[in-house]
């Protein structure tokens, strides 16, 4: 099992790397368009929707990642007058909660995929681009998102474990 966690680990890593790589990518690119625009008054169409699908991968592929380093905001104005016990438990329904949130929208996101690969269904634009090679991230980062929560929650409900 410590196996699967280390790939795990690893393809979550490469994940928030692609994110960011992606990021960097679509800043050079609307800084390069509004160059373009400012000194040559021409622009390039393409670049708003492939941003607009770029934003959608980058939050897929890095918030697994995020929620593995605790980096989500969290308001805890309840949390801290918490015991440890009670902090553990809530932990663990949260996760709980998430993992099947997530668990939804692999399924939501799966149907919508395969819908968009029998219908064939494009988005028609100034590119145009199969819905499917827009939307796959969905299922693929949930199912990661998936895992990790769970995998939080029986980390939590291990630590209660070992301190009885």
């Amino acid at each position: 099992m410590k196996k699967f966690w280390v790939f795990f680990d690893r393809v979550v890593d490469l994940m928030a790397i692609l994110a960011g790589a992606i990021l960097i990518a679509i800043t050079a690119a609307v800084c390069y368009t509004i160059g373009m625009r400012f000194l040559f008054t021409k622009t390039t169409i393409w670049i708003i929707p492939m941003t607009e699908y770029a934003l959608l991968w980058i939050v897929f592929l890095g918030t697994t990642w995020l929620l593995r380093e605790k980096g989500h905001i969290t308001t805890d104005i309840i949390y801290t007058h918490l015991n440890e016990k009670r902090k553990r438990y809530l932990d663990c329904v949260m996760n709980v909660i998430g993992g099947l949130t997530c668990s939804a929208m692999i399924f939501f996101g799966t149907v919508h995929v395969l819908e968009c690969i029998r219908g064939g269904v494009t988005d028609v634009r100034a590119v145009t681009v199969p819905k499917t090679a827009v939307f796959i991230i969905i299922p693929i980062g949930s199912i990661l998102l998936t895992i990790q929560f769970f995998r939080m929650a029986v980390s939590r409900i291990k630590e209660q474990d070992d301190t009885t």
